[in-house]
């Protein structure tokens, strides 16, 4: 007889939330046949912790399989009540923190609004600390919020998010593609909002339309004011499809309210899907709910209300994010794109869409680490990339000294950008020439063959001497004469300055450290030498070699000469045998 199949950690956590939560259409008795076959519970358990939904576990496991030998011998009990523990702590803090801020904003005669956390584990679970809240929301005015956040910074709170220098372009950008501040006090986090959503065009409800549909709740001798029903609703809605619910405990907190509303109100609730274009957000979350939870929807409620092709979409993407087992794939780039797929086709609505697509351009963390002035404000649009990648090599993954290289590497290229935004006209011309010359030496060098380009260089078989010319000695044209200097007794066809060859030397080698790819000796030396040819100054391009350590292979390097003197790459160049042009190269110089 074939044994039944263990249930995997996730379909265990599942059905371990469906007995917590009680709002399930299903059959009790399969979910405690799927806990009973549970091998893996900490695994079960590592999953609880990373959704949030720890405690809401072993609420259903206390409730419903208190009696299952494999709970029981399983010893994750104990570990859930230790994250529980930390919940109740973090909690408790948050009531006093909680408690004095609206207190502070009431005296200040600024109405505000809880969102999520205590009140709405009040609500549901019939306990503030039912739920685990990493940090406190709140909602006010767009119109008070300066005057809010300033209460709140008097009173023993600092801001930590947005930690840029301020001036009127960066906040008004700001404004506009972000949705709160985050400051740091008693309590842990608070979250200071102006709106429901980054995007205003996802759930744009004003303000004082909020304010007259919400609700007082309780919470012991203290009272609070948070959403109503169906603006809660909503917003539940809208977090977690915006982020396609990649905490479990969202979908929870939705499936709590979707179980207790009457069919009347989830028609209005449907009918303001409709009106704002959220019906496919509205039908994913239903999906998700009768698949993962098993929902019992309002009586006479449609069970699949129009969203098509996308809300199944949405569906899917946020069940195969939760059967993710790579953890460094789910919390990298592929998340951060998910996202972005996600938010586009949930509401796709033009400015919906324009705005998404614009705030991939727009980073407020860049702001912070390369201070330009308003009026070139502009320029972090195409700088994003190079910043966004040079943040990433020196994410919370890297090691220490990963990130300090990488902090050290952004501050130089940050350095570099103020220099090149100050340089005169002539200079900014210069380094963009070189940076297009390093590209095409880069590609030359690393996908085409030698006999390919280099006819295009002057190449020489000499040594590279350490000393300057002669003070007397002139540098002759290349443009008519690729073979070099005019002959003794002719007169040279233009006589450059002595000091430009070292002057474009010194932009190339400033350039080849900052562009996002390798510039070595050989690309910096080709992309000098078509410099001076562009400026009638004759060049030598030369190959060295000399013996590794320990007679392991060969090292190679290239450098440039101008009236045999070395203009780049002198480094230990003495040190390095000159080899034929062309002949006899190996691996490609470095």
């Amino acid at each position: 007889m074939t044994p039944p199949p263990v249930t995997a950690p996730l379909e265990g956590l599942l059905a371990g939330l469906r007995l917590g939560l009680g709002v399930g259409a299903g059959d009790p008795e399969a979910d405690l046949e799927a806990l009973s076959r549970v091998d893996d519970w900490n695994a079960v358990a590592a999953l609880a912790r990373r959704h949030r939904v720890a405690s809401l576990l072993l609420r259903g496991m206390q409730a419903r399989a208190a009696g299952l030998a494999s709970v029981s011998d399983s010893g994750v009990e104990p570990r859930l009540k230790r994250i529980r523990e930390r919940t109740v702590r973090r909690g408790l803090a948050q009531v006093a923190a909680l408690k004095r801020a609206t207190g502070l904003l009431a005296a200040a005669d600024i109405p505000c609004l809880v969102l999520k956390g205590l009140p709405l584990s009040q609500r549901l679970y019939g306990h503030p600390l039912a739920r685990s809240a990493r940090d406190i929301d709140l909602l006010v005015s767009s119109r008070t919020f300066q005057a809010a956040e300033r209460v709140l910074l008097e009173n023993g709170w600092s801001r930590v998010e947005p930690s840029f220098p301020e001036t009127p372009a960066r906040n008004r950008w700001y404004r506009r593609f972000q949705h709160d501040h985050t400051l740091a006090g008693p309590g842990g986090l608070l979250e200071l909002h102006w709106r429901l959503s980054t995007n205003p065009f996802y759930i744009d409800v004003p303000f004082e339309r909020l304010l007259v549909g919400s609700v007082q709740v309780e919470i012991g001798a203290l009272s609070f004011r948070t959403l109503g029903q169906e603006d809660e609703l909503l917003y539940l809605m809208c977090h977690g499809a915006r982020h396609y619910w990649t905490r479990l405990v969202w979908l929870c907190d939705v499936a709590v309210v979707l179980a207790s509303m009457g069919p009347e109100r989830f028609e209005r609730v449907s009918a303001r899907c409709r009106q704002v274009g959220l019906s496919s957000i509205l039908a994913s979350t239903l999906l998700l709910c009768g698949a993962a939870l098993h929902v019992r929807l309002p009586r006479g409620a449609a069970p699949f209300p129009a969203g098509g092709r996308r809300a199944a979409w949405i569906a899917r993407f946020s069940e195969r994010t939760w059967r993710e087992e790579d953890a460094a794939r789910s919390s990298g780039g592929f998340d951060w794109a998910g996202q972005k797929v996600v938010r586009l086709i949930a509401k796709p609505h033009s400015r919906t869409i324009l705005h998404e697509i614009a705030s991939v351009f727009v980073g407020p963390q860049d702001w912070g680490r390369l201070d330009l002035p308003d009026r070139l404000f502009y320029l972090y649009f195409p700088l994003r990339p190079l910043l966004w990648a040079t943040r990433r090599k020196g994410g919370r993954s890297a090691p220490p000294a990963a990130t300090a290289r990488a902090d050290l590497r952004f501050g130089q290229s940050a350095k570099a950008v103020r220099a090149f935004v100050r340089a005169p006209v002539a200079a900014k011309a210069m380094a963009l020439e070189a940076t297009l010359f390093l590209l095409l030496a880069r590609l030359l060098v690393a996908h085409a063959p030698v006999r390919r380009w280099r006819r295009w260089l002057a190449t020489a078989e000499e040594p590279a001497p350490t000393g300057r010319p002669p003070a007397d000695s002139h540098v002759a044209s290349s443009a008519g004469d690729p073979e070099g200097p005019a002959p003794a007794g002719e007169h040279p066809a233009y006589a450059p300055p002595r000091r430009l060859p070292r002057r474009v030397a010194r932009i190339v080698r400033r350039v080849a450290r900052h562009v996002p790819f390798p510039a070595v000796c050989l690309p910096q030396a080709m992309a000098l030498q078509w410099m001076l040819r562009r400026r009638g100054v004759s060049s030598r391009l030369v190959f060295g070699a000399r013996r590794k350590a320990q007679d392991s292979g060969l090292d190679f390097h290239a450098w440039l000469t101008v009236g045999g003197e070395c203009v780049i790459g002198a480094g230990e160049v003495e040190t390095y045998a000159a080899l034929p042009p062309f002949g006899g190269i190996g691996p490609r110089p470095g």
